[in-house]
C-alpha cells in the first residue's frame, strides 16, 4: 500500500509540473493584430460571450453555453433554439436557428453550420456565439435576410464535457479542451456512412428535415 501511495503522489506531482510547464514546452506564440480583432465586444457590452470575457483563455462548458445562447433566445425574435436529439449521457443536442423572425423559411436556402464534432476544436462555437450575438443585436442582420442560418454550437456534447488541459497536447489553448470522441468512444467524423452514434443520427435527421441545407459548414479549426 505504502508504495502504490507513494506512486500515487509522485503521478500527481508529475502532472501538477506538466500542468504548470505546459505553456513553457510549446513554442512562443507568434504575436499577432487584425481586423477580426473589431468583432470582440467591449468589456461593458451586456451580450459578451463567455470566452470574449475571459480574454479567449477557456471556453464555457456545456451549462454555460446553453445559459447564453437561452438568454439569447428569449431576448431577440431572430434567434431560436431547440433541441434535436439527446446524447449517450443524456445531455440535450442543441440547434439554434437566426432568421429575419426565427421561423425557417422554405422559399430561402439554409446554411447548417456545425460545431464541436471533434469538441476540443471549438473555435466555431465562440466565433458562431459572437455571430448569432451580432445579428441579433449588432451590424450582421443582414446575413440572414436571404437564408435560413441553422447553427449546432456543440456537436459532441459528452467529448465537450470531459475536458482537460492535457487532452490535445499539440494545440494551444483553450485551457479546458474537450475530448475527441463521444463517451462510447466514437469519432462522430468517421460515423456518418454508418451512423453508430444516436447523435449523428439524430444529425443526419436534422439536415433532412422539412428544410433540408443547401450548404454545410463544419467548423474545424
Amino acid at each position: 500500500m505504502g508504495a502504490f501511495t507513494g506512486a500515487l503522489g509522485t503521478v500527481l506531482l508529475m502532472t501538477q509540473l506538466a500542468s504548470a510547464n505546459m505553456q513553457a514546452t510549446l513554442p512562443a506564440p507568434p504575436a499577432w493584430h487584425g481586423a477580426s480583432e473589431h468583432l470582440i465586444a467591449s468589456a461593458d457590452n451586456p451580450w459578451i460571450t463567455p470566452t470574449e470575457a475571459n480574454g479567449f483563455t477557456d471556453t464555457p462548458n456545456y451549462e454555460q453555453t446553453r445559459a447564453w445562447l437561452e438568454r439569447l433566445d428569449a431576448a431577440s425574435p431572430m434567434i431560436r433554439m431547440e433541441t434535436f436529439g439527446r446524447s449517450p449521457q443524456g445531455r440535450d443536442l442543441l440547434v439554434v436557428y437566426a432568421t429575419p423572425n426565427g421561423q425557417l423559411d422554405p422559399s430561402k436556402p439554409a446554411l447548417l453550420v456545425q460545431c464541436g464534432i471533434h469538441s476540443g476544436e471549438i473555435d466555431g462555437k465562440e466565433a458562431g456565439m459572437m455571430l448569432l450575438r451580432d445579428i441579433a443585436f449588432g451590424s450582421q442582420r443582414h446575413l440572414v435576410d436571404r437564408i435560413n442560418l441553422v447553427f449546432v454550437p456543440i456537436f459532441n456534447v459528452d467529448g465537450h464535457e470531459r475536458s482537460g488541459p492535457f487532452n490535445r497536447p499539440n494545440q494551444r489553448g483553450p485551457n479546458n479542451m474537450g475530448w475527441r470522441n463521444t463517451a462510447q468512444n466514437l469519432n462522430l467524423n468517421r460515423d456518418y456512412v454508418k451512423a453508430d452514434a444516436p447523435g449523428l443520427t439524430a444529425h443526419c435527421a436534422l439536415a433532412q428535415c422539412a428544410l433540408p441545407p443547401q450548404r454545410r459548414c463544419g467548423t474545424h479549426p
